[in-house]
């Protein structure tokens, strides 16, 4: 079961370039050995997608308290939040349950765990200086995270036709280094890294990628 997964979500409508290395050699294998017992439950795909989304609400949870002990609980919490955001694709794959509202309910639950977490640091951080000016990164890295996803959703197939385009976007667009910046900044319990990295990197390209839609929109 576990080999038919994998090979099934190798066909997952999400673009490979999404994340090379971490999504496929290590979040897909995870799921997949999960997908493969979930598909002989009678589990739906939107209750795996609900299961991801209280699982990201905890992560948030524990990422709020600020200690280091906590945050690291918080980054498992959220690994699994990821793992199984990933299975309820699959399972509705296997199960020919795949609908448009099923899409839709996903991009709901990934933008509200996003916000959820970068919310959660945000008041980790706030609680440790009391700066206003964390609030502000904060902000600015939810309201980075969101539109990036949301716009990397609906006008994942735009551009195809630019491929200079296409290339930078898709490099701009990895979660290997969201991952990566993630992991450093839990192990160094320096959360403010990851805080400031998003709140200027996911603005940066949600411009960009806005740019270069307009563009290809206007035949430019």
């Amino acid at each position: 079961m576990l080999i038919e997964t994998e090979k099934k979500s190798d066909q997952s409508v999400i673009s490979h370039s999404d994340s090379p290395i971490i999504d496929r050699y290590i979040i897909r294998k995870i799921s997949g050995f999960i997908t493969g017992l979930l598909v002989k439950t009678p589990v739906t795909p939107n209750q795996v997608t609900i299961i991801s989304l209280i699982l990201g609400i905890v992560s948030a949870s524990f990422f709020s308290h600020g200690a280091h002990a906590y945050t690291i609980i918080a980054s498992l919490f959220y690994l699994v939040s990821t793992v199984f955001d990933q299975c309820d694709g699959e399972v509705a794959r296997f199960k020919n349950m795949a609908s448009d509202f099923c899409k839709t309910f996903d991009i709901i639950v990934d933008s509200i765990v996003n916000a959820a977490i970068t919310i959660g640091i945000t008041i980790a951080i706030y609680k440790t200086n009391g700066s206003g000016l964390t609030i502000i990164v904060g902000l600015l890295a939810m309201t980075g995270i969101v539109i990036s996803l949301l716009l990397t959703t609906y006008f994942s197939g735009e551009g195809k036709n630019d491929t200079g385009t296409k290339e930078m976007l898709d490099k701009l667009n990895n979660k290997d280094f969201f991952y990566i910046i993630m992991l450093v900044s839990v192990v160094f319990n320096q959360m403010i890294w990851f805080l400031l990295i998003m709140a200027i990197g996911t603005n940066i390209y949600w411009i960009i990628h806005k740019i270069a839609h307009r563009k290809v929109s206007n035949g430019i």
